[in-house]
């Protein structure tokens, strides 16, 4: 079976991994940054995103749920940093819990969204760490 990213680019600047336990969280957000023009692709949990890394996926950016079963966003983000490549992405942390916010700037996490998620923030974010640029009208 070919990886779920394989009609991504390996290492696009528009390219956005989503990272949520929660299948129909992960698929809104899927869907709404793809009807805004960014590749994306969901991960089902931390392993997934790191096997995605592994095989040497590059995604601009990072969504990721803190809250999964059997590893969580922080534990992902750690791993993430163990590799200097991997450790370059932009991470923004998804959370309800207020206490993560400060967490988050503590450890190099590069933007905090709180839940439930405002698409248009969410948007904004992905639009800041991928650096993207708007085609001319």
């Amino acid at each position: 079976m070919p990886p779920p990213w394989r009609d991504a680019h390996l290492h696009s600047r528009h390219t956005v991994l989503v990272v949520d336990d929660f299948t129909e969280t992960r698929e809104a957000i899927v869907s709404l940054l793809e009807t805004k023009g960014f590749e994306v692709v969901g991960a089902a949990s931390g392993m997934v995103a790191l096997d995605l890394f592994q095989a040497g996926f590059r995604p601009c950016v990072v969504l990721l749920d803190v809250r999964m079963p059997e590893m969580d966003g922080w534990t992902v983000w750690e791993r993430m940093k163990a590799h200097d490549e991997v450790a370059k992405t932009a991470v923004v942390i998804l959370s309800a819990d207020r206490a993560d916010d400060a967490r988050a700037k503590k450890v190099g996490i590069r933007q905090f969204l709180r839940k439930p998620i405002d698409g248009r923030e969410l948007i904004g974010a992905v639009d800041r760490h991928c650096e993207r640029q708007r085609p001319a009208a």
